[in-house]
């Protein structure tokens, strides 16, 4: 049986949530510092290759973040912004301080290999010193903040509606199956991949973002998958599991 990377015991930690917030808050402030701060380009080159000049990342003069850039920061504080909102008004189960420690080390992780590749001369997408309004002429860097944002809300927005179902007492040990969740059984899955990859892709290019889904796409058919759907079927009667496994298994629409 695929490893249960979270625990399905439903109790209140505060010591854990408290800590996923702090490091998850953190993290948003650490991906600004590798950029504006020249961290990530100094590790590039601590590494033997080249990172893209300073101007392209940073404006001279005021040493705010090219646009490039600042959507990319902007990417890290979305990714942040919206699990510290899960833990907070989704989270029905234990998050102990390890398991907190973890999962924000992972995010954090992701996060950086995004920001660390971004000024990699060899990745990076960034066009040269541009103005906000430059933006709207690139319609593939369009295309990664618009996916990057569906897939976002559409993962918020389906753990939102399944939460208030749950608080219903009159669905105690029903499965929910209405809102996003009736065009695909696990939508939240398929929006964390879509606005992961997006986040990837933005930051540098096609190949780093097809890596990414890729391998978010394989660890929640092989293991994510599975395992929610063993939980579940220790947790609802026979004919109702009969009916959820037998369901749409996918967690995209059009697969």
């Amino acid at each position: 049986m695929p490893r249960d990377n979270v625990s399905r015991v439903k109790k209140t930690n505060t010591i854990g949530i408290l800590t996923f917030i702090g490091l998850r808050a953190a993290d948003s402030v650490f991906q600004y510092a590798l950029l504006q701060r020249g961290w990530a380009s100094s590790l590039i080159e601590r590494l033997g290759a080249t990172a893209v000049s300073r101007e392209m990342i940073v404006h001279v003069s005021t040493g705010q973040l090219q646009p490039q850039y600042a959507i990319i920061a902007f990417m890290a504080l979305g990714s942040s912004v919206k699990q510290i909102l899960n833990i907070l008004l989704v989270l029905q189960q234990e998050m102990s301080p390890s398991s907190a420690v973890i999962i924000a080390f992972f995010n954090t992780l992701c996060n950086t290999l995004n920001t660390v590749l971004s000024v990699w001369a060899v990745t990076s997408q960034a066009p040269g010193p541009d103005s906000f309004f430059g933006i709207f002429r690139r319609p593939f860097l369009l295309a990664g903040i618009g996916f990057y944002s569906a897939g976002i809300l559409i993962e918020a927005v389906s753990e939102l509606q399944r939460t208030a179902f749950k608080k219903d007492p009159n669905n105690k040990g029903k499965p929910y199956a209405g809102g996003l969740f009736s065009a695909a059984r696990h939508i939240n899955y398929g929006g964390y991949t879509i606005w992961r990859a997006s986040y990837a892709y933005t930051s540098a290019g096609w190949l780093w973002g097809l890596g990414v889904f890729s391998w978010f796409f394989y660890d929640f058919a092989a293991r994510g998958v599975p395992v929610l759907d063993q939980y579940l079927l220790g947790r609802i009667s026979l004919s109702t599991a009969r009916f959820s496994l037998l369901a749409d298994a996918d967690f995209f629409v059009f697969l």
